[in-house]
């Protein structure tokens, strides 16, 4: 896209490349996990079969596992 001024395109990568390298991976990591499961609900409301998107279904069932599994040693 093209409509984003020179000067505020210069300002968000200033203000991506102050962050540390640990903190624009946690950043894409999480930005990729939403998009993935906004792709696959979208696919499943419009009945659409998930196909290469089945992968992320494998993946965030997997992480909402393991934070079931914290969450209850947590607990005692």
């Amino acid at each position: 896209m093209n409509d984003t001024p020179r000067h505020i395109k210069d300002l968000q990568l200033k203000l991506w490349l102050s962050r540390t390298p640990g903190e624009r991976l946690y950043q894409f990591l999480i930005d990729n996990d939403t998009m993935l499961n906004g792709l696959r609900e979208a696919k499943k409301k419009l009945g659409l079969p998930l196909g290469d998107l089945d992968f992320a279904a494998r993946y965030l069932e997997r992480k909402r596992l393991r934070i079931d599994l914290t969450d209850q040693s947590n607990r005692g």
